[in-house]
Parts: C-alpha cells; structure tokens; sequence
C-alpha cells in the first residue's frame, strides 16, 4: 500500500504500522506530559489513514479556552489545527518538525463543551520542508470552524539517527 503524499527521493516516509500507531503514542506522550498546552486540550486520537495521509484528533471546548467574549480563542483554535498537522507529520516523517509558517482561516465559531473535530493531512515531504494541512470542523453544529495551510522545517536528513521511530 502506498501513500497519497508526495515526497522527494530523499525523504522516506514512515511505515502503515507506524502511522497506525501514532494515537497510542501520542496518548502516552500526553499521560506523560500533562500540564504542557497540548495535554491541557486533551486531545483524542481517533484515527489514521496511512493512504490518505491524515491523522485525526478530536477536542472538547473547555472554559479555560473561550475568550472574553465565550468563544474559543483564535490562539487556541491555531493552537488546536497546529497540533494536528504536526502530529500528522510526526507520524508521516517519524520526528517532530518545527512550524516555519502557518496561514489560518476562521471560519465560525465554537463555544464551551462543543466537540471539535480536525483532521490534518500531509501534502508534501521534501528534504527541508514538510506542507500540510488541517481542518477543523464543530460536530456539536456540523459547521467548519477554521483551517490552515502549515511549512514545517524537516531536518530528517541532518536529525538521521537522533529520533527513536521506534513505537
């Protein structure tokens, strides 16, 4: 089985069983690390599609991250569609890569205890930039919330050796 996402000769892309495996990962990276803003969102990894290049993370809207009008934060929903593309990366070049630009839409928005769907999707491996995208849409309502177009830096070439992509 083969993978949608294009890539250089250079890069090579993680194994199905690997990308499989990112919820459980992610879950005990999140157990472990707690109080760090991506274990505060409490995201839930729902699902991955090795073909598709996507990983899937669910949230819910907590009070802590509505803004002083009772909205979830703009900081927080970029936060949120960051997250996802990263781990959509990680899974899909076995290291973390740091976010170099990112472009956001908001679209609608969300209020407390809604449950928010995004969905990220690697476009692009090259051999010194990752592109990918995420969408993040309101189950509560069924309406899209915002999404985002993001580069990351991939210093696979340069890291070779210094990640364990061992699950």
């Amino acid at each position: 089985m083969e993978t949608r996402i294009s890539h250089t000769k250079k890069v090579t892309l993680m194994t199905p069983e690997f990308v499989q495996g990112i919820p459980e990962y992610m879950l005990k990276e999140r157990r472990a690390n707690p109080d760090d803003v991506n274990g505060k969102l409490e995201p839930r990894y729902t699902d991955t599609d090795y073909y598709e290049g996507t990983v899937t993370i669910k949230f819910t809207v907590k009070e802590w991250e509505l803004n002083r009008v009772g909205i979830l934060h703009g900081g927080i929903t970029s936060t949120m569609l960051d997250h996802t593309a990263g781990t959509a990366i990680f899974g899909f070049v076995g290291h973390w890569c740091p976010t170099v630009d990112m472009d956001i839409r908001f679209i609608s928005q969300a209020v407390l205890g809604d449950t928010l769907t995004c969905v990220g999707r690697v476009i692009h491996c090259g051999e010194r930039f990752v592109t990918a995208e995420a969408v993040l849409m309101n189950d509560t309502n069924d309406r899209l919330v915002a999404t985002c177009m993001t580069t990351c830096a991939n210093g696979a070439v340069r890291a070779e050796g210094a990640v364990d992509k061992s699950l």
